[in-house]
């Protein structure tokens, strides 16, 4: 048997079949890559499946691409999403040509097995759990019984291979984690982001062409960007994703290999288009800057953009990209305007052209790129198809089905392709829109389509085993917009990263839009009028001065100006400024609900129009440029290069070092009274066994408790600056909270509304009429066993009723035994988070603290801050953030005497009646030892009390607080929280009342 040595395991090279084709792999051996694939080769020789759990771009797939690269093993992938079935992964019947006949289609997982293949699972965790099981036999014995066909088994031959590919189901949109009982199955295998060193061995390894100083350069640019991303500098509030590695590093390198390794311009120019330009706002761009010129020595000015078309051949600056129909190419050049935003963005998307990358076009919703779209689309002459995503939409539809055949009539059906393995098949431009509209069912299946595999596996009821591939003349576009609020979808980072991001300008500057509009329209005063309007009555609808009253306010974008010229394009006669007046109405006025505000607006327009009936040409003018818009196009047809722009001063000296130094960081500072005990605390003081600077004295049998001077670590991350806590009061308010703590708190409710998100439901549907034919219940029809019921209308539902009649409530011990800054920061995190998407998914919430407010030892005084029937308003957040930062003087009482009446805590309509508290269930007066604790009289009466109400169907959480774990040993659900991880509160409590709602819930339905 012949043998491979792949990072020091020596791995047998198996015979298989040639039909399969074998994926090639330029995969570096680092230290590592070879410890990882070690990780997967052990497994891999002992018949263990494999899954693979990463980031985006740590090379998932290319790692076992690498190993079947070596050993000259066949790899099939299928990317599954939301809407996998198992006759995807298995194989279906399909009608023979000649409607005669069927014959059975083996889906990628059997061909596999038969074959004795490797088969990737891609995107494992976007796929239910429960269809996932329906081959559970595969990764639990290797085989697998053909249910949806013959019946018989399939057993694995000789190197067959399952693995599965995912990314974390943190920060991930649509994933979710696997259960236990599926994992345990696999040799799960986690894969480490590369270090910077492995990043330079690699780039150095793969472009030995390129200097190590501009490897090194952009490493550290690519690692500050995304270290800033994390931290919130840049990105802070824009709900859009952003990630940077080496596939983005790849990126940069080909580019400088393709444009010019040794040219700096060439350099700073493709650093500011992949670390620089795909994000939104303008100090982000700026502060990318700024660390780009810094890295290369000083700002570099770019060379204005100049080409022509000549020799079917696109010359544009330094781009040189092919056309396969140059009197398209020129007609559309020709009638397009070109201003210097336009010409920037199509410098940016001709380099990604020319580089053979995936293109996103990103925009704001009112700066819709449409009307300009064939002029980036179409350039290259190729024919475009268009993919139109949205949701509800199934991946049949995009992909392909069973359909009658064309004479409509039931008796014969065939695979009819759908529009992307249409554009796939012939080589076409694939514009794919609506990226943000679809959910992950749709968006994911490109998985494969999108990476350096660029093919797809069509379904079993196409006949076809193989994966079909792009084409050199197909360019994949995708179009979003960009996301206004964490209700909307968006695609995964995974997903964008397999794209070049590319914002389309926002056309606001005045002398753009007459730039534009003068060359449809003759220059002058009727262009810029136009531009002048357009823009005022943006800003007053930007500004609410109108439409105040409505929800949303009034959009006008470049469409409203574009249809408004060409109504008067279309519609010109001597009264141009009437005709004027007439298209403003149409796409701007009409539309204003007060009647007061379209009277104002109305006489804004005649007023910026008012300078247009004076020119008595006008009409003319127009019908003369109608005359003259053919002309050829507009490009500068001299040559390009510019050697005046690229001439630069010597570099001498050192560049300026920014942002140097760090910032103070300081403690927090509470003014401790003076004990019980008699004993003022030092500024080391620590509750608990283990203080410092006291030795002990602050412990509860001493009568201390009070919290000194401590600096956190956490505290030097988040807060960063000096924060004054007097009289059990934290002084500082939700605006200034969520400043600092605001990208953590995102993050976190984006983790979070995952675990609340109901698990999707596939509904199997057939009905009379349809698009799809689902070839076995076509097969009973036919054989006469069977009704008319074939066209397939299986959908999948997110029924988000499920969680009607869930309520949780918190109760907050609020005393100033257990005020500290890791508790405070905790609890206020965890609440806002928690309450935010409880909120967001309808499920009512209530908020009670509970103490000796008085100190007096014999009185419970239980505070509501918010009750279930109270809607979670931004005002209702503010009251209960102040409330919990106020007065923490009070006494500890029992924590059992709150849980004698619980029914006060919810509302009639509650059925899961779930109670998280908050404690550090401790009693009235705490003992020294934990034994004695855990064995006093309150701690009895807490686990009685617990008992008692879970009878009562009450679900119980308990958090924990500080170092004594009692928690756990009173309720039968818990949290300890520490000063350890204190950080993870809001993540931790929202995952475990997750987990309740689905448990406890799910048996009332």
């Amino acid at each position: 048997m012949e043998f491979v040595t792949i990072a020091g395991v020596k791995v047998p090279v198996l015979p298989h079949s040639e039909k399969f084709p074998v994926f090639p792999s330029s995969l570096v051996e680092t230290d590592s890559v070879k410890q990882t694939l070690q990780k997967i080769l052990y497994p891999m020789l002992e018949g263990m499946p494999v899954l693979l759990v990463g980031d985006a771009g740590v090379g998932k797939n290319a790692l076992i691409y690498y190993i079947n690269s070596l050993r000259k093993q066949p790899t099939l992938r299928f990317s599954f999403n939301e809407d996998t079935l198992p006759e995807d992964l298995i194989g279906s019947y399909r009608i023979l040509l000649d409607g005669k006949g069927f014959t059975w289609s083996n889906g990628p997982l059997t061909n596999a097995l038969s074959e004795g293949l490797s088969f990737v699972a891609d995107e494992t965790n976007l796929c239910a759990p429960n269809i996932i099981k329906r081959f559970s036999s595969v990764y639990e014995s290797n085989y697998l019984d053909l249910l949806e066909g013959s019946g018989e088994r399939v057993k694995g031959k000789t190197g067959f291979w399952f693995i599965g590919t995912q990314n974390p189901s943190e920060g991930f949109e649509g994933r979710k984690p696997l259960p236990f009982d599926i994992t345990k199955h696999f040799a799960v295998v986690y894969v480490d982001p590369y270090s910077p060193d492995e990043m330079f061995f690699i780039l150095k390894k793969l472009y030995p062409m390129l200097s190590e100083e501009v490897l090194q350069q952009i490493i550290r640019i690519s690692l500050e960007s995304e270290k800033r991303i994390k931290s919130g500098e840049i990105g802070k509030g824009d709900l859009e994703k952003y990630h940077f590695n080496l596939r983005t590093l790849q990126k940069y390198c080909n580019r400088l290999v393709l444009f010019g390794a040794k040219d700096k311009t060439v350099s700073v120019r493709e650093a500011l288009y992949l670390f620089e330009e795909p994000f939104r706002k303008k100090e982000d761009k700026e502060k990318q800057r700024e660390l780009i010129e810094a890295e290369f020595g000083g700002a570099v000015k770019l060379v204005p953009t100049k080409g022509y078309v000549q020799n079917s051949t696109i010359f544009w600056n330094d781009k040189e990209i092919k056309t396969w129909d140059e009197k398209k190419t020129i007609s559309l050049l020709s009638k397009y305007p070109t201003p210097e935003p336009i010409l920037h963005f199509l410098d940016q998307v001709f380099t990604a052209i020319q580089a053979k990358e995936n293109i996103l076009i990103e925009y704001r919703e009112d700066q819709d790129p449409q009307e300009f779209l064939p002029l980036f689309t179409e350039l290259t002459g190729i024919e475009i198809e268009s993919v139109m995503l949205s949701k509800g939409m199934h991946t049949s539809d995009v992909v392909g089905a069973l359909k009658p055949t064309e004479e409509g009539n039931i008796e014969s059906v065939t695979w009819v392709d759908g529009p992307l393995t249409r554009a796939i098949r012939k080589g076409n431009i694939i514009l794919i829109s609506g990226l943000e509209s679809a959910g992950a069912e749709l968006v994911e299946k490109m998985n494969m389509l999108t990476d350096d595999a660029r093919s797809l596996t069509l379904p079993p009821e196409s006949g076809e085993y193989l994966p079909i591939k792009l084409t050199d003349t197909s360019i994949v576009f995708g179009m979003k917009s960009f996301r206004a609020s964490k209700s909307v979808t968006t695609i995964s980072r995974a997903f964008r990263n397999r794209f070049t991001p590319i914002l389309f300008p926002e056309l606001e500057d005045v002398n753009v839009l007459q730039e534009i509009l003068e060359f449809f329209l003759p220059e002058g005063v009727l262009p810029r009028s136009l531009a002048r309007f357009h823009l005022k009555a943006k800003e007053l609808s930007e500004k609410r001065t109108i439409g105040s009253a409505n929800l949303m306010p009034y959009r006008f974008g470049i469409a409203n100006l574009l249809k408004w010229k060409n109504h008067i394009y279309r519609y010109n006669q001597t009264d141009v400024k009437d005709i004027a007046i007439r298209g403003g109405k149409i796409y701007y006025t009409n539309q204003i609900a007060d009647p007061k505000e379209r009277k104002e607006l109305e006489r804004l327009l005649e007023g910026f129009l008012s300078g247009v009936e004076v020119v008595s040409t006008l009409f003319e003018e127009i019908e003369e440029k109608k005359k003259t818009f053919t002309t050829e196009s507009g490009l500068n047809r001299k040559n390009w290069w510019d050697p005046e722009l690229h001439k630069r001063d010597p570099l001498t000296g050192v560049a300026k070092k920014l942002n140097s130094g760090e910032e103070t960081k300081r403690g927090i500072e509470i003014n401790t009274p003076e004990t019980g005990g008699g004993t003022k605390e030092g500024p080391d003081a620590w509750y608990g066994q283990d203080t410092q600077g006291n030795q002990g004295q602050g412990e509860p049998q001493g009568g201390g408790g009070a919290w000194g001077y401590r600096t956190e670590e956490l505290y030097k991350q988040f807060l960063k600056k000096r924060r004054l806590l007097w009289d059990y009061s934290i002084l500082v308010g939700l605006t200034e909270f969520k400043s600092v703590f605001g990208k953590e708190l995102e993050e976190v409710e984006l983790n979070l509304e995952q675990l609340f998100d109901p698990e999707i439901d596939i509904h199997r549907m057939y009905k009379n009429e349809g698009s799809r034919v689902d070839a076995r219940k076509y097969i009973s029809y036919k054989s006469g066993k069977g009704d008319t019921k074939i066209f397939d209308k299986t959908t999948i539902e997110k029924n988000d009723e499920k969680l009607k009649g869930v309520e949780v409530t918190f109760l907050v011990s609020k005393c100033r035994r257990i005020f500290n800054f890791e508790y405070s920061i905790a609890m206020l995190s965890a609440l806002l988070v928690s309450l935010h998407i409880l909120n967001e998914h309808d499920i009512k919430t209530s908020v009670h603290t509970f103490c000796d407010i008085k100190n007096s030892k014999d009185t419970v005084d239980i505070f509501n801050l918010k009750s279930a029937e109270e809607d979670y308003t931004a005002e209702k957040e503010e009251e209960v953030f102040n409330a919990l930062c106020k007065n923490w003087h009070g006494d500890s009482i029992p924590e059992y005497q709150v849980l004698s009446n619980c029914e006060r805590y919810f509302s009639p309509d509650a059925q899961t009646k779930i109670i998280v508290i908050l404690s550090d269930f401790r009693g009235q007066r705490a003992k020294t030892y934990i034994e004695d604790e855990l064995a006093s009289f309150d701690t009895r009466k807490m686990k009685e009390a617990v008992l008692k109400n879970e009878e009562k169907n009450y679900v119980f959480l308990g958090v924990g607080l500080g170092s004594r774990f009692i928690a756990e040993h009173v309720f039968h659900d818990s949290l300890q929280i520490t000063a350890d991880n204190f950080y993870s509160m809001p993540n931790l409590i929202g995952a475990e009342i997750a987990r309740l709602v689905q448990i406890h819930h799910s048996l009332r339905q």
